[in-house]
């Protein structure tokens, strides 16, 4: 998935292939974009995470949208993880968690401020990064890092899905047996855990982005995102873009200026309300 390009951007510094955990014979990576802004002090933290069905993508789909965080002072990391069907969840949540705490220990030699770290993503990278907001560490024992905190404060939800058991249509059960190694008849426990929708009133101020046409994620899970949000009174925005599909606008100028747009939106709201 590529996102598109954010305006004005200048290239950045980017460190590639950073080793941030090893699990088996896995070297999990991440890219590191530097900011470009003038900065202050330490950085803030922008944690992107590619989309993919938890089965595909790669952490470099994110490098434009890292680019555009880190023309607004972010330190932009994007980061690998694990994939299914060869890996099952929790997997991928455990990796993304792993990388944020690598960032939180290393917050010297990156000079950054571990106090202030977001994440975001679209599709499946948008519902990890919403995991990342709305609960800590699910791993009691984790092998990395394990002093550090993996909850960041606040999440870019491009088009992700929220709750894993309602909405989507048969057609997409295959997903639950290639994920979570068994048909969703018996996965009940795992969507639960695995849905952001379960953990609202930890959540995080959180922007979305979803377009009305979504014909893979249904724009329901965003909506109802939102209101309950908005009902636990956490910070909450959403731009909802007519007529727009599982995508960055396409070949549709307006629909990618649309985009586009509330993609900088949303760093600006990310980074408001990091405090």
């Amino acid at each position: 998935m590529i996102i598109a390009t954010l305006l004005l951007l200048t290239t950045p510094k980017v460190d590639l292939d950073v080793v941030y955990a090893k699990v088996g014979s896995d070297e999990l990576k991440m890219d590191i974009y530097y900011p470009t802004a003038p900065k202050s002090g330490p950085s803030p933290v922008f944690v992107a995470v590619h989309g993919g069905a938890w089965m595909g993508g790669k952490r470099q789909d994110m490098s434009e949208l890292c680019q555009g965080a880190a023309a607004k002072g972010f330190l932009a990391a994007t980061v690998q993880y694990r994939l299914a069907p060869r890996s099952k969840w929790p997997a991928m949540i455990d990796d993304v968690q792993t990388a944020v705490r690598y960032l939180r220990a290393n917050a010297s030699k990156y000079e950054i401020d571990p106090k202030r770290v977001a994440a975001g993503g679209a599709s499946a990278g948008g519902h990890l990064s919403l995991l990342l907001g709305y609960r800590d560490t699910r791993d009691p024992k984790p092998e990395h890092f394990p002093k550090e905190s993996s909850k960041v404060g606040a999440v870019l939800d491009i088009f992700g899905p929220s709750d894993l058991g309602r909405d989507f249509p048969a057609t997409f059960d295959f997903l639950y047996q290639a994920v979570f190694g068994k048909p969703k008849s018996e996965s009940a426990k795992d969507v639960e855990e695995a849905s952001p929708m379960s953990y609202i009133a930890k959540g995080v101020p959180t922007f979305i982005v979803h377009g009305t046409a979504d014909e893979l994620v249904p724009i329901v899970q965003s909506k109802r995102l939102k209101e309950k949000l908005d009902q636990a009174k956490i910070p909450v925005d959403a731009v909802f873009i007519e007529g727009m599909g599982h995508s960055d606008g396409g070949d549709d100028p307006a629909k990618r200026k649309a985009f586009r747009e509330a993609l900088d939106k949303g760093l600006d709201f990310i980074l408001k309300h990091l405090k």
